[in-house]
């Protein structure tokens, strides 16, 4: 055991270089060796890296990244080096495996000899070496295999060092431009409430849960003007220095521009909104155009280009030579990895129409009144004696937030965070299926079938589950959403005809506004017992939890903090919210087509598998049965299989329909509804009459 003492420590290096970016601890640890063996002074400048890692928002200084990265590098050629003797022995212990007796000449290097009498070489397996080791033969391979893997190692960590920042950016910049319509449109409707340039970045810095990544821009801004005294158009031209997004560079220059222009702000970001929004209109054509094409590609090659290659290949088994590999091949890897693909390339093509932000906002708003009172000084100490036990009980009390919330409403959590219903079902499924599990076991044989049954029960049973619970939070979601508009547009005319905010939510709670009614009884209640309007705002938020209601709920909460008179801010915020209701529905239209086309590929492609499993096979004659002449003839002709051939195609042909409607259910969810989650319920249906079909037919 002592000769894989290295081994160990090269995998235990490796893993200390993984769990860095989630440990601070181990992150400083290897930022101080780093600079103390990469002097960071002499690390030369890089311009461009530089705004990289500022684009990606690493946090992390260019010279303290370039030294962890040399570490990274360093440690990487060591333990790929290490990694790399290992292979060597393993690729002596293959030839001394495979008998080979030719002889390698290799010249004599007078050094290192009898090394292949050391015991991790003198032990590897087989009877014979089969190689006429010279003089440094083997040190010659360990050498040699050492060195290729540390420098492949060495030099894939440089570029993972590297590319992590472009990776990081890209993200970045893709949910920047995601949110701009939204975002530009929440400082247009503060500005236009009467709020101060200043404090609407100061409002939108805060709300960097809501807006995403094009608020995290702005707080940088907002820190170089609070903290270092940058003047405001200098913060903000810094903004189009170091944003990885063209759309958000332009919209900095250019209000950097009207800044120092003087020209009414309120009207530039008025035609930004409306350049935007019909932007958005045509990215999202333009991605369902993409979506079309995407479908008849999935259709043509997943579906029918896989029944096609199945086909041929049981024809070629039938007549020319077993094939059932390469069926399998395909069932369990071309098939799985086709569907994964494009789930992928569907997330990466779909993720300009996910909604940005969705975290609740009060939430975020009591987390920082934990900080703000429990005495931390800027330097990270503390000022009052029991400051440091109250912020670490504090700390405690948000970390168990989640676990009491859920203790006290399960239904209600379940239904918010459909995810949790695994914590029971899961448990279930195991059990139940732990139970049944003797009688796989059939003369002493695990019966493939019988533990087909349990699997596909099982996960049919946890995906269904799933898909109640999901299906039910979207459609009070959707129904909530839809009267968002409503609403806002009714406490606008209210606002506008000279009503308190108060008063306007006592008049609206007695009109009807759809799914909204019992909401606006709460926050009307709430305000009767003494809550602020934006107390009782808080708390629909935090039981509605939609990211359109959190981002009018922002909107409004920082309006009232201006002024009483926010009519035109509400109108803004009901047209905004018109033009992404109008946008979803437009998209559920159609993904509905998409979704049809994944359903009738589904269809075919089980008919076709039912006719070859349940048709075709059966009325074959087994060759094996065929005697004298025949049976030597029988391959040349469409003769039927050996042995017990029917059996194994059949399986294939069975698992390949369930793969298929699984993974197809996925597909159809994300061209249907944009997300994986929401591919679950298609699934479920799909892999349910797959099941049912194949089950009762054979």
């Amino acid at each position: 055991m002592l000769e894989f003492l290295p081994l160990l420590g090269a995998l235990a290096l490796v893993g200390v270089f993984l769990a860095t970016p989630y440990s601070e601890g181990l992150s400083s640890l290897l930022s101080r060796t780093s600079f103390r063996l990469f002097d960071g002074k002499s690390i030369e400048p890089s311009v461009r890296r530089e705004r990289l890692l500022r684009s990606a928002a690493i946090g992390t200084p260019y010279r303290e990244y370039t030294a962890k990265t040399y570490l990274y590098v360093f440690g990487s050629a060591m333990a790929g080096g290490i990694l790399g003797v290992y292979v060597g022995v393993g690729l002596l212990a293959v030839l001394r495996e495979v008998g080979i007796s030719t002889t390698i000449t290799v010249p004599s290097l007078g050094l290192f000899d009898g090394i292949a009498d050391v015991p991790v070489l003198s032990e590897l397996p087989g009877a014979t070496f089969g190689i006429e080791v010279f003089d440094g033969f083997v040190f010659v391979v360990l050498l040699a295999t050492s060195s290729l893997v540390g420098l492949l190692a060495a030099g894939g960590a440089y570029a993972v060092r590297w590319r992590i920042p472009s990776l990081r950016a890209d993200t970045r910049r893709r949910q920047i431009d995601a949110g701009m319509p939204r975002m530009v449109a929440f400082v247009y409707a503060l500005t236009r409430g009467g709020m101060a340039f200043p404090d609407v970045m100061r409002a939108l810095s805060r709300n960097e849960g809501v807006f995403g990544e094009g608020a995290a821009e702005v707080g940088v801004a907002v820190r170089n003007i609070d903290l270092f005294n940058v003047d405001l158009v200098s913060a903000i031209g810094d903004l189009s220095q170091r944003t990885p997004s063209e759309q958000f560079e332009q919209f900095a220059e250019n209000l950097s521009s009207v800044l120092q222009s003087g020209r009414n702000i309120s009207e530039f970001l008025r035609e930004q909104y409306e350049r935007y929004r019909e932007e958005a209109e045509e990215q999202q054509e333009e991605i369902l155009d993409l979506l079309a094409t995407t479908a008849e590609v999935y259709v043509t090659t997943v579906v029918a280009g896989m029944l096609f290659l199945v086909t041929i290949l049981l024809i070629i088994g039938l007549t020319a030579g077993d094939t059932l590999f390469l069926m399998r091949a395909i069932a369990y890897v071309v098939l799985p990895a086709g569907n994964l693909l494009f789930l992928a390339y569907l997330i990466e093509v779909l993720q300009p129409l996910q909604t940005t932000g969705s975290s609740s906002r009060i939430l975020q708003a009591e987390s920082n009144v934990t900080v703000e009172h429990v005495g931390i000084e800027s330097d990270g100490g503390y000022n009052y004696p029991n400051s440091e036990t109250n912020h670490q009980r504090l700390r405690a009390y948000d970390r168990l937030r989640s676990i009491r919330e859920t203790i006290t409403a399960p239904l209600q959590s379940v239904i918010q965070r459909p995810t949790l219903v695994f914590v029971v079902t899961v448990p279930i499924a195991v059990l139940v299926t732990a139970y049944r599990a003797p009688s796989v076991v059939v003369d002493g044989a695990i019966e493939v079938g019988l533990l087909d049954d349990l699997l596909v029960q099982a996960a049919i049973f946890l995906m269904g589950t799933f898909a109640v619970v999901y299906e039910i939070k979207q459609r009070r979601l959707r129904r909530l959403e839809e009267a968002v508009p409503d609403l806002l547009e009714r406490l606008a005319s209210l606002n506008e005809a000279g009503i308190a905010v108060v008063s306007s939510f006592d008049r609206v709670r007695r009109s009807d506004i759809g799914a909204l009614d019992e909401e606006v009884d709460r926050i009307w209640r709430d305000i009767q017992w003494g809550a602020t309007v934006a107390q009782a705002l808080d708390r629909f938020e935090t039981r509605v939890r939609t990211p359109s209601v959190t981002r009018v709920v922002t909107l409004i909460t920082n309006a009232m903090r201006a002024s009483n008179e926010i009519g035109p801010v509400l109108r803004i915020a009901a047209e905004q919210a018109r033009a992404d209701k109008r946008l979803r529905r437009q998209r559920r239209q159609e993904m509905f087509t998409y979704l049809v086309v994944i359903y009738v590929s589904f269809v075919v492609f089980l008919i076709v598998i039912v006719a070859l499993d349940f048709v075709l096979i059966p009325n074959l004659p087994d060759s094996g049965a065929v005697e004298g002449d025949l049976a030597q003839n029988a391959p040349s002709v469409l003769g039927g299989f050996t042995g017990g051939d029917e059996d194994a195609y059949r399986l294939v042909f069975f698992h390949t329909a369930l793969i298929q409607s699984t993974l197809s259910g996925l597909v159809g969810g994300m061209m249907g509804g944009g997300s994986v989650k929401d591919g679950v319920k298609h699934s479920t249906i799909m892999l349910t009459v797959t099941y049912l079909v194949l089950t009762l037919l054979g």
